[in-house]
């Protein structure tokens, strides 16, 4: 045998390659139900390698191959698929709390000083620290984009 599986019945009627393919059915549900847990998109890729193994299994494919198709099509699919899964998801999610600052258009209160001297910007309530991208200074009133939050400073350039 050394691995091989053979297609002759048991004494419950089932082959060794019906077995090996409802085994890896098994580990295609329990891949989902994992995946359905954790949202993760990681489990969802080894239920796929699942899934193309089952059809080998049940083609009486060798143990020994089954296990290496189902790490190479789990790995293809996670290396592959799974960054254009996150980024196609990642495109819905609207920012939030100091995220959604990034790109809003608001004036200088104070004036932001040469080098990295802040000045305030105004956004609502709070008064935010405020610093020039290029370390220019950016005038009182100025109208400036935000470009991003280090720490607690918004990073602005001049709106043109």
């Amino acid at each position: 045998m050394g691995g091989t599986l053979l297609l002759a019945a048991d004494s419950s009627g089932m082959s060794d390659a019906s077995k090996a393919g409802l085994i890896w059915l098994g580990i295609f549900a329990f891949m989902i139900v994992a995946e359905i847990a954790s949202v993760g998109l990681t489990a969802i890729w080894f239920a796929g390698g699942a899934v193309v193994v089952s059809v080998a299994a049940f083609l009486g494919v060798d143990v020994v191959w089954q296990i290496i198709i189902f790490m190479v099509v789990s790995l293809v699919l996670l290396i592959v698929l799974r960054p254009l899964a996150k980024k196609k998801m990642l495109k819905h999610i609207t920012p939030t709390n100091v995220e959604s600052l990034i790109g809003q258009i608001y004036p200088v209160l104070s004036k932001i000083g040469p080098g990295h001297e802040a000045g305030q910007i105004k956004i609502g309530d709070v008064e935010w620290r405020a610093i020039s991208e290029e370390g220019t200074e950016i005038p009182e009133s100025t109208v400036v984009e935000i470009l991003r939050i280090e720490g607690s400073k918004l990073v602005v350039k001049p709106k043109v």
